[in-house]
Order: structure tokens, then sequence, then C-alpha cells
């Protein structure tokens, strides 16, 4: 098989490269993680470990493919991040092994709202919902950003946690983000959607951006087991519009066991930087590999800052925060 590297694609490295070099680090729906180690791949493209070398190879849809080899700083940051961890549990603090691992104050870089559901014994092969845009946050000019998403990951047993072989800790998610001075930056609204797979080779990788996303608009978010059970793909679909952004990745023995929906958010100082106004989660399923309903008890956070709450109502979520530019927490 021939290997592609499109013009744009070459481009874009050398962009990579030269954003990396001033701003060092990117806030993901994965934490922090340095600029190098993102990766947007073109829609409907596999990602997968590069099976002849190292890092990553991306298959277009036309069967043609490139291999974006994992910077160093991956791994070193990977590296790093798995030491404090580990130094942080031997120590007795049990920071995000523990559930729930939100944020309990302002300013807050992290998991702010979260319901959470743990089984070790079904496997999750795949999740839905319909989420609803909410408004757009009475100030916009803090450089904060929101993600909203419903998730899966593959853990040791403690949600949050491990690195379980074969291929280590992943998460697929379908993610609305409000990021007007990064990812949305030049639209006119700041709400863009895509869908995202981290972290294959310590990689974050994600689908183009439907941008323009306006408060109100309706998205299709999951992701689902193939027939054979060997792939995963992650789809955004637009309801009104049909507009799609997905991408796949091999399922690679992972079995996802701990599944989240959720609301993380950074540079988040002040209560009118939340969404105005309550962010829907609606309809959502869950589905085991053998694709039978699963209807989990879920574990949620509740009495955040700005009077925030997720609650529940049958299969309906919302996320909700107060605005008040008094009050800070």
């Amino acid at each position: 098989m021939m290997m592609l590297l499109p013009s744009w694609y070459a481009l874009g490295a050398l962009l990579v490269m030269s954003v990396s070099a001033s701003v060092g680090m990117r806030r993901t729906p994965f934490g922090f993680r340095h600029t190098e180690c993102v990766v947007e791949v073109p829609n409907g493209a596999t990602v997968d470990e590069d099976p002849e070398g190292y890092g990553l190879r991306i298959t277009h849809t036309n069967g043609s493919f490139w291999q974006h080899e994992t910077p160093r700083v991956c791994m070193e940051a990977a590296a790093a991040e798995r030491a404090a961890r580990q130094a942080k549990a031997a120590a007795g603090d049990p920071s995000c092994n523990a559930t729930p691992c939100s944020c309990d104050t302002l300013p807050c870089n992290n998991w702010i709202d979260n319901a959470g559901s743990m089984n070790v014994k079904r496997f999750i092969g795949g999740m839905s919902s319909t989420y609803v845009v909410p408004g757009t946050p009475l100030r916009t000019t803090s450089g904060q950003t929101l993600f909203y998403f419903i998730g899966a990951e593959n853990t040791d047993g403690t949600p949050r946690s491990g690195n379980p072989p074969p291929s280590g800790r992943a998460i697929l998610q379908p993610v609305l983000t409000f990021d007007p001075s990064n990812w949305c930056k030049g639209y006119t609204t700041g709400w863009c959607f895509s869908s995202w797979y981290c972290c294959p080779q310590n990689v974050a990788t994600h689908s183009p951006y439907i941008q323009n996303v306006e408060p109100g608009d309706q998205f299709l978010g999951l992701f689902n087991l193939s027939a054979d059970g060997t792939m995963f793909e992650t789809v955004s679909i637009n309801v009104a519009t049909g507009q799609k952004t997905t991408l796949k990745c091999p399922r690679q023995s992972r079995n996802f066991n701990w599944a989240d929906v959720t609301q993380e958010v950074y540079a988040m100082e002040n209560c009118d930087d939340f969404a105005e106004g309550p962010m829907e989660f609606r309809n959502v399923r869950l589905w085991d590999t053998n694709w039978q309903d699963m209807n989990p008890a879920w574990l949620l956070t509740s009495n955040k800052p700005c009077k925030g709450v997720i609650a529940q109502n049958g299969t309906t979520f919302t996320v909700s925060h107060s605005s008040d530019l008094s009050k800070s927490l």
C-alpha cells in the first residue's frame, strides 16, 4: 500500500511545529497536552498504532495512509504524568483515582460536572446521546475552554485510572467545545464539535471540527463497535443538516468498562465563564459488546461552584451553573 502525504498535511505539520514552539501546551478533553501531541486527522480516517514503526498510522477512507511519528515530548510527558500519579498514590493522596474526581472551587482546569458508571462484567460496545447546545457564556473574554462529552474508557478497575494491557488506557469522545480563543477562533459563535480518540502512542487525535455551531443546535454524538468486534467509530452529526465528522480506531482487545457524561473546563475563573442556561444530554443510551442495552446506575457530582450540578431525569442528563459576575464560587 502506498503511503500518501498530501500537500495540505505537509503545510499542517509546519504550522503545528511553529505553533508548538510558541504555545507549548494545549487544552484537550483529556487534560493538558503538548501541542505536538494533538493531531487532527481527516474525516472518517482510521487511527492505529503503526505496525511497522513507532507512532501512528492514519488511514484515509480511500485506503491510502500516512505515518505520524510520536514526538519524544509526548512519551516523556506521559512518563512524567504516570510517575506523578504513582507518587501521589504512594503518599496516600487518592487524587483522581477516587470518584467523583472534579473541581470543587474556582479557578478550575479539570472535570467539574460528571455522571459516571463502572461495569467490570459487561463491557461497553457503544454509547449515544443527543446534545443540545447551551447558551453562549456571558463573559467570552477570559480565554476559557468548555468541553462537553459522553465517553468511555478502559481502566484497571479504578475509574479514570490505570494503564491496562495490551494497548494502554484510551477514551472515545464526541465533544462539544466552546473555545473562541483557540480551536473555534475566527468563527462567530465560539462553539464547535468534533470526535476524539485519546491517546494512542500518547497522542490525542480528533476529526475535523464542525464550526459555527449555534446555541440550541442538536448534535447526535455516539461511538459504536463494528459488527466483527474489531473497530470502534466515534461519530458527531448535526441533526438538522446531517453534517458529520468521524474517526475510527481498532479495539485492540480493550475492554471499555467506565462510561461518563461530563463537563470539563479550563481557565474557568468566574461564574459568567460558564455556559448560559443548561446543557442537555438527551436520550443517553449505553450498550455492551453484544449490542444489548445496558442500564447502569450513575454516580453524579453535586455542589459544584456557581451552584453547579449535573441532574438525571430518566435518560436525560442536564448540566447547569448560575451566571453572576459578582460571584466566583
